[in-house]
């Protein structure tokens, strides 16, 4: 069994590789010799690139996401070309760094997990594919958010870490994440992790000299009592580069850890990441469910008859990542021009919401002489999009394979 977990950025990206102690950083870059399709990654591309001969290229999640390209030695790589070169050196130089080092044979599934900062559907969904055609034939693959992270490596701890509210700050370059995660309290189990950007402006470029440092301080220590105001935290964790040396910012720190325990781990996201490929490897879950930016935090059904007894059949499940691709369902209309979706919040604290999808646009036929396939997608946690096919039935009611979609909204948990 083979685990990789990977928190990739525009900055920096960490490799996690079997257990946490073989976790290393490289500088998100890229480069590639003039005369020669050869390429170079992290620090060796920039050591390269100042000898001369190479052409350097940075923030390749920024060019992803933006669909981009660039021209490399009169060769134009388009973005997608250019993140999976850059993945496949990773995953060398991760493997040369471990070899020879004392490595636990497991019986499992060789999974690499990827994570994110930013969930937003498009790129998710453009990454995921980029994964699938690269990597799939290696690994099992998982992309999630750093939100998702966050509660993967928080759960691996002991639980009086966890019994109450956990914050987090992330900081890199000119990047100020607050994230928080509570695990539930009743019989239904389950974990809420979130985060959001902070307005202010940081970069850890300028902690080079006393008066970035000293300003980087008391930016913090504002930000820190802003967003921790009145809340009881059973730990509070520092994740990413900014924080690599936490001796730069003493009133920060010392506002911190004020009655709360503060843990400092730098390569949190990556350890998060391969702590849940271990999981899948081993074929288990989480003891929690986790609703986060990458996790549906509803359940969605619909009511079905079979052999005389009505049940419902689920679509969807609270917990479920919306990024893994559902299979289509058959089912055969008994007399009816639309179908009804149930959606219900995990907690059950709220009434459910129905949505009728309309299917008068179908051919009439008689009764249980159309078959439709149904099939689910998701845009982002908070949106569902349905899809019914009509497949007619068998050599009598040949299908149109028309097609009626519609969006269902979810909203929050």
């Amino acid at each position: 069994m083979k685990i990789i977990g990977i928190a990739l950025s525009d900055e920096y990206t960490d490799i996690s590789l079997v257990k946490e102690e073989y976790t290393y950083r490289f500088p998100t870059l890229l480069s590639r010799e003039r005369k020669e399709d050869r390429f170079y990654i992290g620090e060796e591309a920039y050591k390269k690139n100042l000898d001369g001969g190479v052409i350097l290229i940075d923030k390749l999640l920024s060019l992803f996401k933006k669909k981009g390209s660039a021209t490399l030695a009169e060769k134009r790589y388009d973005a997608g070309e250019l993140l999976t070169i850059f993945l496949e050196h990773l995953l060398l130089e991760g493997e040369k760094r471990i070899k020879g080092k004392e490595i636990p044979e497991e019986e499992g599934r060789d999974v690499l997990v990827l994570s994110v900062r930013d969930a937003e559907p498009e790129m998710m969904h453009s990454l995921m594919a980029l994964l699938k055609r690269s990597f799939s034939d290696r690994y099992e693959l998982r992309l999630i958010s750093h939100a998702e992270s966050f509660a993967h490596y928080i759960l691996r701890q002991e639980k009086k870490l966890y019994n109450r509210l956990v914050g987090m700050f992330e900081f890199s370059s000119q990047v100020l994440y607050y994230y928080e995660m509570q695990v539930s309290k009743g019989s239904k189990k389950y974990a809420v992790s979130v985060g959001e950007a902070q307005p202010d402006a940081l970069s850890s470029g300028i902690l080079e000299n006393p008066r970035g440092r000293k300003m980087t301080d008391q930016v913090l220590s504002g930000v820190t009592d802003r967003v921790t105001k009145t809340k009881v935290y059973s730990a509070f964790f520092l994740a990413g580069k900014g924080f690599e040396n936490t001796e730069l910012f003493p009133e920060f720190m010392k506002k911190l850890l004020r009655g709360r325990r503060v843990c400092v781990e730098s390569f949190l996201f990556s350890i998060g990441a391969l702590e849940y490929g271990k999981l899948i490897g081993k074929g288990e879950e989480e003891e929690y469910l986790i609703l986060c930016d990458t996790r549906i935090s509803h359940e969605i059904s619909i009511k079905v008859s079979q052999k005389e007894r009505d049940f419902p059949l689920y679509l969807a499940h609270a917990g479920d990542s919306w990024l893994q691709e559902g299979e289509d369902i058959h089912l055969l209309l008994d007399n009816q021009d639309y179908i009804d979706f149930q959606v219900h919040t995990l907690s059950g604290s709220a009434r459910g919401k129905q949505y009728r999808m309309s299917l008068k646009d179908f051919p009439k036929r008689d009764r249980r002489c159309t078959k439709v396939s149904l099939h689910t997608r998701f845009l982002g946690n908070g949106t569902a999009v349905i899809k019914l096919t009509d497949l007619g039935f068998g050599e009598l009611w040949k299908g149109t394979y028309q097609s009626i979609e519609e969006t269902i909204p979810l909203g929050k948990e």
